[in-house]
């Protein structure tokens, strides 16, 4: 049952982002795909606890939540100072970003890249985990789909990054953002990269608190 909602669920998040224009919208319907391979970590624990092996579904879940959490907030972050400079929530919003505060769009674009699951980010060592667990439990098939369901996400995550690189800006006006928040979106971002890198350290947490509360 598990893996069906996981097959359904991040299938139904995928197709209704693709057609959002509102960038809160868009992430909105991304996280509820999200949940679906979340699902596939939950699946997989069920499956081989019905087979009575071991399974590295329970630490998977938990790398997953650290990782999409710290991916999420870093897009939000950048959502925020952008909305909030140019009073609008569309996509089209992000037009020029690189231009007009570059660091703005570097951590953005490599959020997106973290949500899509592409390496170095830290998304794509969750990506891999969860995958990995779902193998070993045998559901192939949902593994399956869930690279297909990557791959259609990829549409909407790359037009942002379209607009950002790609697409002229009638006005180059600055985004200013005050020092703390900032921080708070290079902290964020930094913390894309090193977990994306070195994800050794949540992996272990996520094994530990696994291990006790399996115990």
């Amino acid at each position: 049952i598990m893996a069906i909602l996981s097959a359904i669920t991040m299938t139904i998040g995928n197709v209704l982002a693709i057609k959002q224009s509102n960038i809160k919208r868009m992430l909105a319907y991304s996280t509820v795909a999200h949940a679906g391979f979340l699902m596939m970590g939950v699946a997989a624990i069920g499956s081989v606890a019905i087979s009575g092996g071991s399974s590295t579904g329970p630490s998977s879940v938990l790398f997953y939540l650290v990782a999409y959490a710290i991916t999420n907030l870093s897009a939000f972050f950048v959502v925020i100072a952008v909305s909030n400079h140019t009073n609008s929530e569309e996509i089209s919003s992000f037009t020029g970003l690189a231009k007009r505060s570059p660091i703005l769009a570097v951590i953005m674009a490599f959020a997106l890249i973290s949500l899509l699951g592409l390496p170095p980010a830290v998304g794509f060592m969750g990506k891999l985990y969860i995958f990995s667990a779902a193998v070993n439990s045998g559901l192939i098939w949902l593994v399956i789909l869930g690279v297909v369901n990557s791959a259609i996400s990829a549409y909407y995550y790359l037009r942002i990054i379209r607009f950002i690189y790609m697409v002229d800006t009638e006005t180059e006006e600055r985004i200013h953002v005050s020092f703390i928040p900032m921080v708070t979106v290079c902290a964020t971002g930094l913390a894309m990269l090193i977990f994306g890198i070195f994800p050794d350290s949540i992996i272990l947490l996520a094994e530990k608190a696994t291990a006790i509360l399996l115990m």
